[in-house]
């Protein structure tokens, strides 16, 4: 219990310090629109994920006996998770503009360049806040709380980079910090979970390059689309980026998809 309260301590130093740092180097209104475009970019990750994870850590509690099925049962967690979550995160990327300017509104379009640079790096947040589970499940939770510890350290020090700047300078140090985060996560619960390094990305695969090859194509229409207004080209490019997706998990990732409706139903 106390390594889980330290645990998450450190989870909540993390998440406030770009705040901490923000708040004595930036003036209000830039502070207001990097928060702001925060807010827009961690709904997924920190409104879903979360619930999941709790109902996570107790499928893995009861599996801990069986290391076999419960390492079955992390990367199924991870395999499906990251289906839903990277198309979200890069579709965000690719229609930050018209989502921007559709959700916020006009006055908040000074947020439109670091959207995207955020939003590709919370699907290296979500990926590692999906370890805790499975190492609190088999007794260790000092695992993630060693994690947590270099991931407070990491962004600290990412945001005090960043920060000199400004709003973009943090925006990159979440992308920077999370990717050092997560190779840190990884190299400490892996083995703690019982996991191959090579078994990890072979369950991200699937959902990363769907999601890449959709966003480039969603890319590519929003160039070629005539001048329009932001709803009518979000709704556009929103449509287009559903149907490019489930068509390649379609053609080249059947398997998935089925295991996916499967669980749904």
């Amino acid at each position: 219990d106390g390594a889980m309260m330290l645990d998450q301590f450190c989870w909540w130093f993390k998440s406030q310090a770009d705040i901490f740092i923000g708040v004595r180097q930036l003036d209000a209104h830039q502070l207001g629109l990097y928060t702001t475009a925060l807010f827009l970019t961690q709904i997924l990750a920190a409104k879903f994920v979360p619930p999941l994870n709790e109902v996570a850590f107790a499928a893995y509690s009861r599996l801990q006996p069986h290391r076999g099925a419960l390492v079955g049962a992390f990367l199924k967690a991870v395999r499906l998770i990251m289906l839903a979550a990277l198309p979200f995160y890069f579709g965000l990327a690719v229609t930050a503009e018209p989502l921007v300017l559709t959700v916020l509104g006009p006055k908040w379009a000074e947020t439109i360049p670091i959207v995207p640079i955020l939003a590709l790096a919370m699907p290296l947040m979500t990926l590692q806040i999906l370890f805790a589970p499975a190492t609190n499940a088999t007794g260790r939770p000092g695992v993630a709380l060693r994690a947590s510890f270099a991931g407070a350290v990491i962004m600290a020090i990412a945001f005090l980079a960043g920060v000199q700047f400004g709003i973009i300078g943090l925006a990159w140090a979440w992308l920077v910090g999370m990717l050092l985060l997560m190779l840190a996560r990884a190299w400490l619960s892996l083995p703690a979970i019982g996991i191959r390094i090579g078994q990890l990305p072979g369950a991200v695969a699937p959902g990363h390059a769907a999601s890449a090859a959709m966003a480039i194509l969603v890319w590519t229409l929003s160039a070629m689309l005539p001048p329009m207004a932001a709803p009518a080209r979000l709704a556009v490019l929103v449509v287009a980026g559903v149907s490019i997706y489930a068509a390649l998990l379609l053609a080249f990732a059947r398997p998935i998809v089925d295991e996916l409706l499967a669980l749904v139903r």
